[in-house]
């Protein structure tokens, strides 16, 4: 299993738990939460089995469906309408509060013109895409959010993402996309 070491608290899988799941993921058994967790531990020889297991996951996937070899992506610009969410997720990263927003100093929600420009951007470079950033209902939460949607004219975060899509849309051509929350 090699010799990571993880939090003290933190109880690691025995080499033996390690061993039957990998042997699972080589047989391209469906792993179960408790057995994805445990190859998260999967170091060394163990790891390299492991992403050896998964690429045969993936190859026969792409067999099954006449694909073989065949991967493909959509090129895509990212865009971070707002960094501001209802939610109180311990795991996020991406949210902010008003406040750090403030330091930084960046406004609750990036304006249109700045969006245009980003997706304007991304399409020179090729991308096909524009994939919308944001957190989930900000306006429930913050009444800087709110406000800022009110004197823009909106009724929701939402709604101005529905209006930004269109606008990229019809300006870029780029394909939009929402990550909502």
């Amino acid at each position: 299993m090699g010799t990571d070491v993880g939090h003290p608290d933190e109880v690691l899988p025995t080499e033996s738990a390690v061993r039957r799941a990998l042997h699972r993921a080589r047989d391209g058994v469906a792993l179960d939460p408790a057995e994805a967790e445990v190859l998260l531990h999967a170091r060394g020889d163990d790891l390299q089995q492991l992403m050896a297991a998964a690429a045969a996951v993936r190859d026969a996937g792409l067999v099954s469906t006449g694909r073989e070899g065949l991967v493909t992506y959509s090129r895509k610009v990212f865009v971070d309408v707002t960094r501001l969410c209802r939610d109180r997720c311990h795991y996020c990263t991406f949210v902010q509060t008003p406040a750090q927003l403030a330091r930084e100093p960046r406004a609750p929600y990036l304006v249109p013109e700045d969006v245009l420009r980003i997706a304007r951007q991304g399409a020179a470079l090729g991308c096909r895409e524009v994939l919308f950033t944001l957190g989930d209902r900000p306006e429930d939460r913050w009444p800087e959010a709110a406000r800022w949607l009110e004197e823009a004219g909106y009724g929701s975060t939402l709604g101005y993402v529905r209006s930004l899509a269109v606008q990229v849309l019809e300006t870029t051509g780029l394909l939009p996309h929402v990550n909502a929350g």
